[in-house]
């Protein structure tokens, strides 16, 4: 098994861990808050794409996603920065969930299109999948896991 720490889950209450499933890519995702999860997904999201540390701040998107559960907002929020970076090459660096509920997101997200100069593609992913799909409010907090095609 393939895994990547941003952080120790054991001694932070938030960050994530890459999962390797069978021919996609998984996130074991962590935070305090459920904002913390939404933020440590689209992490996790540009740090398989890309350098993260290379991408700069200097545009800012506003990204509004709904979905019937928390659950599949977190499916549409990952899918909808897959969009972004699709029509728009945007990459993601700074992520400001602004406002949330089980059925809503506002995040404000600073970064910059792709620069192929200085952004090396790693991972083309897909989609986030709603496969084997978790998440859970637990004593520390929350914990989620997801599934990407790539």
């Amino acid at each position: 098994m393939l895994i990547v720490n941003n952080s120790d889950p054991h001694k932070s209450k938030s960050g994530y861990r890459l999962i390797a499933h069978s021919a996609d890519l998984g996130f074991r995702l962590y935070g305090e808050s459920l904002a913390d999860i939404f933020v440590n997904a689209a992490h996790a999201l540009y740090g398989v794409m890309t350098d993260r540390r290379k991408i700069r701040g200097l545009e800012c998107r506003e990204v509004v996603v709904e979905a019937p559960d928390v659950g599949d907002l977190l499916v549409e929020w990952l899918n909808q920065l897959l969009y972004l970076f699709d029509t728009t090459g945007f990459l993601g660096r700074d992520i400001e969930v602004q406002e949330i509920t089980s059925q809503r997101l506002q995040a404000r997200l600073r970064g910059e299109p792709l620069d192929e100069e200085r952004h090396q593609l790693n991972t083309g992913i897909k989609a986030a999948t709603y496969h084997n799909l978790e998440f859970k409010e637990t004593a520390d907090g929350w914990q989620a896991k997801i599934i990407l095609d790539i």
